[in-house]
């Protein structure tokens, strides 16, 4: 029995939903996001197999990679002003069939050219279906059960990189690459249905078009993605990347001046104003992707290359980072009910800091039962955070402005996640050249030194946490603070 509802009558969301179909409506936005992660999990496994059909070298196959991060970050801020000009659910329906159309024509494609034209397209629509799902989530959920459908919502997502891997190398060796963007039919199919069929359209509303924004955030976005990527790929081009880097940081300031001053900005900046928005999408995340962008990089290359494991035996153990963060699905709801957001957040900032630094001691000698232990902790701790800072910066956001504030925390993680690779591969290099060695020798002392730096850039994420007020987010946990607690503040 729901102890929110001990008559156990159906309870409805502010559009008339049940929470059966609430849940159902969040699987079915869950299916979307499963399977635009599933597509860049294969991808990766099948690219030799690609470059030899287009022949091509299998370097030249990354260009499909970085058109549909480009074509995404230019787009996602437009998909607000979309949603709300033609409906959320009629563009997410639109989306998700022209993102199968486009998965189609990427394994229809014979040459580069194609492929890359069609990865634009994938791009484009990939961009407007996860911002415009989480504007459908997040206008249809009730604040108390936005933990627990979060987690619904994003608990897919964490298998798709998973099994991709796998899935793709079966694929690609018995059926051939073509089948990894022919496997997005069926879940494209039953998206497409079940939307049609169970989502109800959520309203318009009608706003001039901002095309001076379109044009500064597009090329912001541009430039910093495609700045910290180089940064990160290719190390002979870092003047370039650099450039590129404050080029994008000048439009950003520029792009940002425009939205305080337009009237109806494309990107609006209005959720900063509150507290727990600007605390943990500006303030948090950025800090907390980067272990999510250093541990599956750097302990891979420290348990392989400098302990001599095999690739399926690191796979087998980083499931323990994944298992953790997959278990403790269900039991964030109760740890923030019972401690509240702050108190919640640091204990598991601190953990995944320390998770960090643990890894950082593995030593070829070090038992693989405790390797698995020390992921599957940081997995746990992990769990927490994401769930928070996926639910808590929507705390005090109205309902006027959910949309605004769905687009620029999608954005922000755009920016964080680009950020988070680059300086892991920049910190390793470090490491590396702070040895005397060609970057291409990695030992395990530079994957322990890469890990350290990332824990104390991490540590930063507490330090905005900490100005949480200590009943934030009380009206989603539930959590009421004790008089001590108010007190000690």
């Amino acid at each position: 029995m729901n102890p929110t509802n001990p008559s156990n009558i159906p309870v409805f969301s502010s559009h008339g939903y049940s929470q059966r179909r609430v849940m159902l409506i969040v699987l079915i936005l869950a299916i979307a996001a499963f399977m635009q992660m599933l597509d860049s999990a294969v991808l990766a496994i099948a690219i030799p197999a690609m470059a030899k059909d287009f022949g091509a070298p299998p370097t030249a196959l990354g260009l499909g990679i970085t058109v549909y991060v480009l074509a995404a970050a230019i787009m996602i801020p437009t998909s607000g002003w979309i949603a709300d000009r033609f409906g959320a659910r009629r563009v997410f329906v639109c989306a998700l069939i022209a993102f199968t159309i486009a998965s189609v024509l990427c394994g229809f494609s014979r040459t580069l050219e194609q492929f890359v034209a069609a990865r634009v397209l994938q791009g484009i629509t990939g961009a407007l279906l996860s911002p415009v799902g989480s504007v459908i989530m997040m206008s249809i959920v009730e604040r108390r059960d936005m933990i627990r459908m979060t987690n619904l919502f994003t608990a897919p997502m964490l298998m798709a990189p998973v099994i991709g891997p796998p899935l793709g190398g079966f694929i690609t060796t018995w059926f051939g690459w073509p089948w990894i963007f022919y496997l997005n039919i069926p879940f494209g199919v039953a998206g497409v249905v079940l939307a049609t069929v169970f989502i109800t359209e959520l309203g318009r509303r009608r706003r001039p078009f901002d095309t001076l924004g379109l044009v500064l955030n597009g090329l912001t976005f541009a430039a910093l993605i495609y700045g910290f990527d180089r940064l990160a790929e290719d190390r002979a081009a870092l003047t370039m990347a650099s450039g590129l880097i404050l080029v994008g940081v000048a439009l950003g300031w520029i792009a940002v001046r425009h939205s305080l001053r337009h009237p109806h900005p494309l990107l609006s900046l209005t959720p900063l104003r509150f507290a727990s928005f600007r605390l943990t999408s500006i303030g948090a995340l950025p800090f907390m992707r980067l272990p999510s962008a250093a541990l599956p990089f750097i302990v891979p290359i420290l348990l392989q290359v400098g302990f001599g494991l095999s690739a399926f035996a690191t796979g087998m153990l980083f499931l323990g980072y994944t298992s953790g963060d997959l278990l403790m699905k269900a039991f964030t709801s109760r740890a923030f009910r019972c401690f509240g957001y702050r108190a919640t957040m640091q204990v598991a900032m601190l953990g995944v800091v320390v998770s960090l630094f643990a890894c950082a001691l593995f030593t070829s000698g070090t038992p693989y039962w405790l390797m698995l232990v020390v992921l599957f902790i940081g997995g746990c701790f992990r769990s927490f955070t994401m769930t928070a800072l996926g639910t808590l910066s929507y705390a005090e956001i109205p309902p006027a402005e959910l949309t605004s504030a769905t687009i620029l925390n999608q954005v922000m993680m755009q920016l964080s996640q680009a950020v988070g690779v680059s300086f892991t591969v920049l910190v390793l290099q470090l490491a590396i050249t702070g040895r005397g060695e060609a970057t291409d020798r990695v030992s395990a002392i530079d994957c322990r030194i890469a890990l350290a730096l990332v824990g104390i850039v991490t540590a930063i994420a507490l330090l905005p946490i900490r100005r949480l007020a200590p009943d934030a987010g009380s009206e989603l946990s539930g959590h009421r603070p004790g008089l001590g607690e108010a007190l000690s503040d």
